[in-house]
Parts: C-alpha cells; sequence; structure tokens
C-alpha cells in the first residue's frame, strides 16, 4: 500500500497491482509446493531446515533489538 500511495497515474499503478499480484502467485505456489516437498525430502531434512531457520529467526531478532537500542540511545 505504500508503493501505491506514492504512485499516480494508470500505468504506475498498474505496475504496482501487476507485481503484487506475481508475489501472491509465487507465494501461492510455495505454499502449494511445501507438503510434497517435505514428504519427499523426509523428516530428518525437515528437522534441519526448520533448525537453520530458527538459528536465522533468532539471528534477525537479536539484530533487530540491538537496532532498537541504537536508535533510542542516539548512537547511530
Amino acid at each position: 500500500m505504500l508503493m501505491m500511495s506514492r504512485n499516480h497515474g494508470f500505468e504506475r499503478v498498474a505496475v504496482v497491482l501487476a507485481a503484487l499480484a506475481t508475489i501472491l502467485a509465487l507465494t501461492l505456489a510455495a505454499l502449494l509446493a511445501a507438503g510434497p516437498l517435505m514428504r519427499l525430502l523426509g523428516a530428518r531434512i525437515e528437522a534441519v531446515i526448520t533448525r537453520i531457520l530458527g538459528v536465522l529467526l533468532g539471528a534477525l531478532a537479536v539484530q533487530f533489538v540491538i537496532d532498537g537500542i541504537r536508535i533510542s540511545l542516539g548512537l547511530t
């Protein structure tokens, strides 16, 4: 929606809506393919992927907290 407020004119709005539709279609395809893909890979690979993504999510959370503290204290 932020992109919509910055763009005026039919062509620019159409490009933003087309980009949103493309992302929506790619997300749908990924979600529909996730179940069969996990069955194909097996439980062990699924556990490894889950742990890796968990570590990545934790690292991002720590980085967000550090950035928030820096901004709050004016250290940037």
